[in-house]
């Protein structure tokens, strides 16, 4: 049994640990953080899970769709008529019963049902080789513990950037790496406020007239669309779009929530700072590419894969989107190679026993 070590527990690290743990892999995930998701992450908020980051599904998420029927959950989707800020038409968007927690849940029941192994608060220092065509990540534990995976193949799901880091180790072209390198991202700050009401009924907004200079660039009113639920309140979320170099992304949370709710007051003056029952602040260092690579980078040498969004699209000059359907569709994919790569292995293996006998 071939064994493969998945970096990361966001959406495409699951969907490979289930993929390839159902095919019989023995599968290793190893997650920097305390809890699975990646940007899918949820926390409680009153009675249920809800995600830091605004999510939801489309109609047209074909891959997403596909992998909800499944897991047999496309029961707990359910479909909401949404209203876009500054248009005349509704747009059909799907939302889980209990969240994309459920989602997350099920594939982590999935992988640990056929023998997959998540390890959480690991942090990847160095992917190398061991000198017998075999793959040795070394990692360390939020204790200080130290820790090494040695496997076959490698699905490393975080940034293009943070691979090129800790792959010193890899005979990788320099060429390859400089692609990987030049992969630019802006960050994400996302202020997600628990409201005793909503100033408007507009699921997104994107425009806000009289007001260009905004520290966040769309305004998410989650509750305006899938109702209240059992959160204690209503959900809207303030996303914001900056670079690392901007003052705003070192300042406080609390100094981040002041500047952001300053703005949103401009607004819907009516709002009151006693309006907003609880809020929390999520920042993405790593969240969106701002150009698509030239070529195919998901595979920077044989059995190494990276299954980041940032790669999901090449030779285009389109406006990368991190949306979870082809992160999804690229996860399948590499799932795909990986066993087609298996079983041309095995085959080979068993013309040589046959040869030999």
């Amino acid at each position: 049994m071939s064994k493969v070590c998945i970096i990361g527990a966001g959406l495409s690290g699951l969907v490979c640990g289930m993929r390839l743990a159902k095919a019989g892999f023995d599968v290793v995930i190893l997650e920097e953080m305390t809890y699975p998701g990646g940007l899918m992450a949820s926390t409680h908020l009153g009675g249920e899970y809800i995600e830091l980051l605004p999510h939801h599904v489309r109609r047209t998420d074909k891959a997403l769709n596909a992998l909800t029927k499944e897991l047999g959950c496309d029961n707990k989707l359910k479909w909401y008529d949404a209203f876009w800020y500054g248009r005349a038409s509704r747009k059909k968007v799907g939302y889980f019963e209990g969240g994309f927690a459920s989602l997350t849940n099920l594939l982590i029941q999935v992988i640990t049902d056929h023998g997959g192994k998540i390890f959480y608060s690991v942090s990847v220092s160095e992917i190398t080789t061991n000198g017998e065509g075999r793959y040795l990540t070394s990692c360390v534990f939020s204790e200080s513990r130290k820790y090494e995976v040695e496997s076959d193949y490698i699905i490393f799901t975080g940034s293009c950037r943070t691979f090129v880091n800790v792959s010193h180790g890899l005979p990788m072209s320099m060429n390859m790496r400089d692609q990987l390198m030049n992969i630019t991202y802006h960050s994400r700050i996302c202020l997600m406020m628990q409201m005793r009401k909503l100033p408007s009924d507009a699921y997104i907004q994107l425009k806000f007239p009289g007001q260009p200079d905004t520290p966040f660039a769309r305004i998410v009113n989650h509750s305006a669309c899938f109702n209240d639920r059992n959160y204690g309140g209503q959900v809207t979320y303030l996303v914001g779009k900056c670079q690392i170099s901007d003052p705003l992304w070192v300042e406080s949370d609390q100094m981040i929530m002041e500047e952001y709710l300053r703005a949103y007051r401009k607004l819907y003056p009516l709002i009151k700072k006693s309006d907003i029952k609880s809020w929390r602040l999520t920042k993405v260092r790593y969240a969106v590419s701002e150009h698509a690579p030239e070529s195919d980078l998901t595979e920077p040498i044989d059995g190494v894969y990276v299954c980041s969004s940032a790669l999901t699209r090449y030779s285009t000059t389109e406006v990368p989107e991190n949306r979870m359907d082809t992160v999804i569709a690229l996860a399948n994919d590499i799932c795909t190679r990986i066993t087609e790569k298996e079983k041309a292995l095995h085959e080979r293996k068993e013309d040589v026993i046959i040869t030999a006998i």
